[in-house]
Formats: C-alpha cells, structure tokens, sequence
C-alpha cells in the first residue's frame, strides 16, 4: 500500500498542434517550479481568471508545462529578476521541448482548453492525492472553467532582436 503523493501518477493527455501527446503529472520538481512562479500551489489557480476578463493562457501555459517535464517531455528555461532588496523572483518560465527545442506555448491550441484543462486538474488532483484515509482521497485542486478571450484579444507586437533601447537620461 503506498501512501502519500504518487509524484509519477499522471492523470491525463494532452495533445499538442503537431499531433505528438503529451502524458501531464505533478511530481515535486513540477510542483516547486509552479509554486516558485506563482507563490504557492493553491495561487496558481487563482492566477487563472474564468471570467474571461483577465489572464487565462499564460497561467494555463506554465500549468501544462510544469506537467510535461520529465524525460522525453519538456525542459524549463526560467527568467528570474532581482529587485533592490535582492530579492529573486520568477518572472516567466519558457517550456522547450527536449527533443527539438519545440516551444510548448506554440505546439498549444486555444480552441482544446477544455482538453488540457481536464487533463492538467485530473493530473494535479492525482499527484495531491492522500491515499491513507481508509482510501478516501483528498485532494487540493479544484477543477478550473476557463472562458476564452476569443480572437478579438489584442497582443503586442515582437520586438526585433536588433532593437536596442536608448541609454536613460538621453
């Protein structure tokens, strides 16, 4: 009988715009990076808004990632900052898989969010999974509705890899 956190327990799959599949699971690895770039693990479905009025995709986007590391999945490739106090934070986490250095947030498509949101709440329910209450499990993720901002969202342009900013004070 095991008991605690079944870390390899995956829980769904997903599958990404070049037909390759994905398997999601949370082991402590995923679930440190996702507290390290929201906080805590509870902060990180609270960063997702299902009103569609606010965040959605870059929330789910570090969600379904921190899921599909692991051998033959993704790697991270973390952006820190540090403010004046020194103090280091988690500003964005970029998925690349180990294959072929694939971005995941471009092998995502925003019309399977049911999909990955199905398959990233039973993978992460399975992983906080407590199996020594006489088999009642308990878990600490709710399941997420999300609402598209549909295709009228508005996004900033690239910004060429030859621009270079003025010096301030200038």
């Amino acid at each position: 009988m095991t008991t605690g956190l079944d870390l390899l327990a995956e829980g769904g799959t997903i599958t990404l715009t070049d037909g390759t599949t994905v398997p999601l699971r949370y082991s402590f690895r995923a679930l440190a990076l996702l507290e390290a770039r929201f906080g805590s693990v509870a902060a990180v479905q609270d960063a997702i808004d299902s009103t569609g009025k606010g965040a959605a995709f870059g929330p789910l986007m570090q969600i379904i990632g921190a899921g599909s590391l692991g051998p033959g999945g993704f790697e991270p490739h973390i952006r820190e900052h540090q403010d004046a106090k020194g103090n280091r934070k988690v500003s964005d986490v970029v998925f690349r898989r180990r294959t072929d250095g694939a971005d995941l947030a471009d092998l995502l498509h925003p019309g399977r969010l049911d999909e990955y949101t199905s398959a990233f709440t039973a993978a992460l329910e399975r992983a906080l999974q407590s199996q020594g209450n006489d088999g009642a499990a308990t878990t600490a993720a709710t399941p997420v509705t999300t609402v598209s901002p549909g295709l009228s969202a508005i996004t900033s342009p690239s910004v060429p890899s030859t621009f270079s900013p003025a010096p301030s004070g200038t």
